[in-house]
């Protein structure tokens, strides 16, 4: 008995030992993240003081030479200050808020170091966004000085932010930041058309029911007519209103989301073990094809694929039917198991909100003169593609193989068939 006793008292000793030793961790990894976003935090206000020297010296010249320094400043600072945010644990809307508009300030200076803004307009501009920066690193500097005298543990700051009802503070700054974005940054009317885009504003059909969606569903994915299936909706305030559908048929587990206008597949994922067998790349282009044509996409053509060790990922577009150019835009990506080539992905969202395409000349060009002597143009065809300021443009996709002495590229570049300008151009091996 007295051993016994011994044992589970050297049991609740050991125990509490692993309990002290496991809490004191858990402090200490707590501390290290504070510690990190307190440098974070830090770091984002040395730069905003940075940012606003870079705007206020970029607004002194005219002359593009002596511009560049702090145009190239503003670029590299937004870009740092939004990966700064990213990384901290900060109310959602203002992380947001002020991530958006960082992108466009730094947007605007990469166009305005090209020539594609006029300097009235820009001076304008720059010079609202300057006296915004001023005011608002104040309350910035406010804000995350509250924050981080606090001396709260790590999950009570985490509580705070993620609290249903954030902070006054952080909700002015958000509410601020987006004035200065309409405000400074009106969005252009392309701009424009590619939000509404985004929130498939352009499907004006009718609202389906959820028995209509399932049935449709299981019509698209017969193998899964009798799986166990659970539906919900969208919640409210969302973008768009969609049904969400998850089921599961033995090994296999998923879900897809459909639209409720017109109840458009938007996307569907499973997930299953993949087996050792491989089929071959050109059998898994048929099947990548087949499944397209069966869930009723007639006018797209295969145009990329990649892979990993248990899958294939594949790429098709949309074809103009009067040009037959390939819609970049309007794309769906399909995810095949790479054992037996089932579809185990299915990506429609930009398929479905289907680009408005402008008329545009196609000016020849003599691609003698266009590249060099060591350039050899493999294939020719036409895409549309999006240019800086969001707009489709037509253009001639050339594919060219680069050869010199010791080495060959090959090139994808494609060039607006209207001012020859280059809109891409990746080199592919």
């Amino acid at each position: 008995m007295k051993v016994i006793t011994s044992l589970l008292a050297v049991g609740l000793i050991i125990m509490g030992v692993f309990l002290f030793t496991s809490k004191q961790n858990e402090r200490a990894l707590e501390n290290d993240l504070r510690a990190q976003y307190t440098n974070r935090m830090t770091e984002a206000s040395e730069k905003l003081s940075e940012l606003q020297k870079s705007v206020q010296s970029a607004t002194v010249f005219k002359d593009p030479v002596a511009q560049a320094e702090p145009l190239e400043d503003i670029w590299r600072l937004s870009s740092e200050i939004k990966s700064d945010i990213s990384s901290l644990p900060l109310q959602q809307d203002f992380s947001n808020e002020w991530m958006n508009y960082l992108g466009r300030l730094g947007d605007y200076a990469k166009l305005k170091s090209q020539g594609k803004v006029p300097e009235e307009k820009w001076l304008t501009v720059t010079t609202n966004v300057a006296a915004n920066l001023d005011e608002f690193s104040y309350e910035w500097q406010n804000a995350s000085t509250e924050l981080l005298a606090k001396q709260q543990s790590f999950s009570e700051w985490q509580k705070e932010i993620k609290a249903a009802q954030p902070s006054e503070q952080w909700t002015k700054m958000s509410t601020t930041v987006k004035g200065y974005s309409e405000s400074d940054f009106p969005l252009t009317a392309s701009e424009s058309d590619n939000q509404k885009k985004k929130d498939l504003k352009s499907i004006k059909d009718k609202p389906v029911t959820e028995q209509q969606v399932v049935k449709k569903m299981k019509e698209m994915f017969p193998k899964f007519k009798n799986a166990k299936i659970v539906t919900s909706s969208s919640k409210p305030g969302a973008s768009y209103p969609f049904y969400h559908i998850s089921f599961n048929e033995g090994i296999r587990t998923g879900y897809t989301d459909y639209t409720e206008k017109g109840g458009h597949l938007l996307s569907m994922l499973i997930e299953r073990p993949i087996g050792k067998d491989r089929i071959t790349q050109e059998q898994m282009k048929e099947k990548a094809e087949k499944a397209v044509k069966s869930f009723g996409f007639e006018d797209v053509v295969l145009v990329e694929t990649r892979e990993n060790h248990l899958v294939w990922h594949v790429v098709f577009v949309r074809v103009d039917p009067v040009n037959e150019a390939r819609i970049y835009a309007d794309a769906i990506q399909l995810k095949l198991a790479k054992d037996d080539g089932e579809i185990l992905g299915v990506n429609t969202m930009e398929y479905i909100q289907k680009e408005t395409l402008p008329k545009q000349k196609l000016v020849p060009v003599d691609w003698k003169e266009y590249f060099t002597d060591q350039v050899t143009i493999e294939s020719e065809v036409l895409a549309y593609t999006e240019n800086d300021l969001l707009q489709q443009r037509l253009c001639y996709e050339i594919m060219v193989l680069k050869e010199s002495k010791d080495e060959s590229h090959t090139f994808r570049i494609l060039v607006d068939t209207e001012t020859h300008e280059v809109l891409k151009s990746e080199m592919l091996n």
